[in-house]
C-alpha cells in the first residue's frame, strides 16, 4: 500500500485506514513528531490519542504499547523509527469494551510503523522546508545575475528538501562546495552536521578509518576509537569532493556503506545504523570517468539521482565584476583599506576567461588588495600581466590574433573540465595527446601536469 499510494500523505492515510478496519478499531492515527510538537498526519475515523498517555508512553520508550485501558476507551501504539531515530507514532483507539484480538495489535501496530516510516519521514521533511526558496544565508553565498545562476538556485530550491543524493559536476574553483552548504542550509537536516572529505587527498587506508572510524588499538597509533565522517554527519550532510578520485577499492567500501545505510568501524564486527544525505562533487562528469573504466557504473547510479552543474565563471562573464566587487569589499576590511576598483578594472576583468573560475578570482582580488595603496582609485595597470593581456584586445584585432585568442580560450576551457587531464582534454577536443601538447606550446598555454587520478 505504501508502495502503490499516489504520494506520502496518501501512503499515510492508508495506513490509517487499513489499521482501523484490521484491527476492528473506532480510530487509527499517524502521528509525526514535528518541530513543534507532535501532530496527527494522518487519520481514520477520528483522533486515535496523539497525545494520549499511551501514544507518549510509546514514543519515549521505543516500545510497542499493548491494548491497554484509557479515559478514552482502549489504546494501543507503536513508535515509528526511520534510520535508528524515532520519528512519530501509529496508534490506535477502541470503545470501553476493548478490542477483539489483542494478541494481532501488536504485530500488526510494529508491520504498519516499519511500512510507513520512510513516507512520514518524507512528510516531515517537508514540514521543516517548504520548497520553493532557498535561506537568505544560502541564495547570498551563491552570487550572480546571470541566467545559469537564477537557474542553479532554483534547482537548489527544489533539490535541498529531497532526500536523495545529489551529484554536484563543476569545474575546479567554480564553487561546488557552495552549492553543497546551501543544499544543508536550505533542507531539513540543516540542524544536523555538515561534513565533508576530500576523496583526492586521502590514501586508501586513510580513507577508510576517515570515513567509517576504528576502533581503539585497531592498527598502530589507534589508542582510541574514533567515529568516522558517516557517523558525525549522522542526521546531516556529508560531502564527497572529488569523488570521480576515489580509488576501486575505496568505491567498493563505498558503495556497501550506501546500499546497507550502515557502517562498520575498522577493528570491529558490529554495523551501525547512519541516516546520511550524501552529496559527491566532482570537476570531471563521471560519465566520463565510467567510459575511462576509472569508476563503477554501480556506484555512480547511487550518487547520480539528483544532478547539479555549476556553471563555469567564463560562462556567465555578466557576474564578475559583481563577484569582483564583493570579493574586493572583504579583502578591503581584512586590509583596513579604502581603496576603489574602476569601472576599466571591472570591465577588463569581464573579459578574461578565468580557467580557475571564481577561487582565482577571489585570489587575484585578495593579491590585488595588498598590491595597491590603501586610499585611491585601482586602475586597469593594477592588475596581473596576464589579465590585462587577455582584456586589451584590441576591437580592430587581426583575423589570425581573434582566432589565436579564441583557440587559447577554448584549449584552456577543455583542460579545466578535464581537471588538467591531458588525454581526456584532448579526447574532448577531437585530437591526439601528442596534438594537444604542440596546440598548448604554439598557444603559449602553461603545461599541466597529468594526474595520476
Amino acid at each position: 500500500m505504501c508502495h502503490a499510494a499516489e504520494d506520502e500523505r496518501a501512503a499515510l492515510a492508508g495506513v490509517s485506514r487499513a489499521l482501523r478496519l484490521q484491527l476492528h478499531a473506532l480510530a487509527a492515527t499517524v502521528v509525526g513528531d514535528a518541530p513543534g510538537g507532535p501532530v496527527v498526519l494522518a487519520s481514520a475515523g477520528g483522533n486515535a490519542g496523539a497525545t494520549s498517555p499511551v501514544a507518549l508512553r510509546s514514543f519515549e520508550s521505543g516500545l510497542v504499547m499493548p491494548p491497554q485501558a484509557s479515559q478514552a476507551g482502549w489504546e494501543a501504539a507503536a513508535p515509528v523509527r526511520y534510520a535508528r531515530r524515532i520519528i512519530g507514532v501509529v496508534a490506535v483507539r477502541w470503545a470501553m469494551d476493548g478490542c477483539r484480538d489483542a494478541a494481532r495489535v501488536g504485530p500488526m501496530l510494529a508491520a504498519a510503523a516499519a511500512a510507513c516510516a520512510p513516507s512520514l519521514r518524507a512528510v516531515l521533511d517537508g514540514l521543516a522546508c517548504p520548497t520553493g526558496r532557498l535561506p537568505d544565508t544560502a541564495a547570498t553565498s551563491l552570487l550572480g545575475t546571470s541566467d545559469a545562476m537564477r537557474v542553479l538556485r532554483a534547482s537548489i530550491a527544489r533539490a535541498a528538501p529531497a532526500p536523495f543524493p545529489v551529484l554536484i559536476e563543476g569545474e575546479s574553483g567554480a564553487g561546488k562546495e557552495l552549492v553543497a552548504r546551501a543544499l544543508h542550509t536550505g533542507g531539513p537536516r540543516r540542524l544536523g552536521r555538515f561534513c565533508a572529505v576530500n576523496c583526492a587527498a586521502l590514501a586508501d587506508d586513510l580513507l577508510e578509518a576517515e570515513l567509517f572510524g576504528h576502533a581503539r588499538g585497531a592498527f598502530t597509533g589507534a589508542t582510541a576509537e574514533r567515529p568516522g565522517l558517516f557517523e558525525e554527519a549522522d542526521g546531516g550532510v556529508l560531502l564527497l569532493d572529488e569523488i570521480s578520485e576515489l580509488s576501486p577499492r575505496g568505491q567498493a567500501k563505498l558503495l556497501r556503506a550506501i546500499q546497507e545505510g550502515e557502517v562498520r568501524r575498522i577493528g570491529e564486527n558490529t554495523p551501525r545504523r547512519v541516516d546520511v544525505r550524501l552529496v559527491a562533487a566532482s570537476n570531471r562528469p563521471l560519465a566520463g570517468a565510467v567510459e575511462d573504466g576509472t569508476f563503477r557504473l554501480d556506484l555512480r547510479y547511487r550518487l547520480d539521482v539528483i544532478r547539479l552543474t555549476v556553471p563555469a565563471l567564463r560562462d556567465r562573464p555578466e557576474d564578475v565584476p559583481l563577484l569582483a566587487s564583493h570579493f574586493w569589499q572583504g579583502a578591503l576590511q581584512r586590509m583596513g583599506s579604502h581603496a576603489t576598483l574602476a569601472p576599466e578594472t571591472l570591465a577588463m576583468l569581464a573579459r578574461y576567461d578565468w580557467p580557475g573560475n571564481v577561487r582565482e578570482l577571489q585570489n587575484v582580488m585578495a593579491a590585488l588588495a595588498v598590491q595597491v595603496g590603501r586610499r585611491g582609485r585601482v586602475g586597469p595597470r593594477s592588475l596581473p600581466e596576464h589579465i590585462a593581456r587577455a582584456g586589451s584586445s584590441a576591437p580592430g584585432q587581426t583575423l589570425d590574433a581573434a582566432r589565436q585568442s579564441f583557440e587559447r580560450r577554448y584549449v584552456r576551457a577543455a583542460l579545466a573540465r578535464a581537471g588538467g587531464h591531458r588525454t581526456r582534454a584532448a579526447r574532448a577536443l577531437g585530437i591526439s595527446r601528442q596534438g594537444l601538447a604542440k596546440l598548448m606550446l604554439r598557444l603559449a598555454i602553461d603545461g599541466v601536469e597529468e594526474s595520476a587520478g
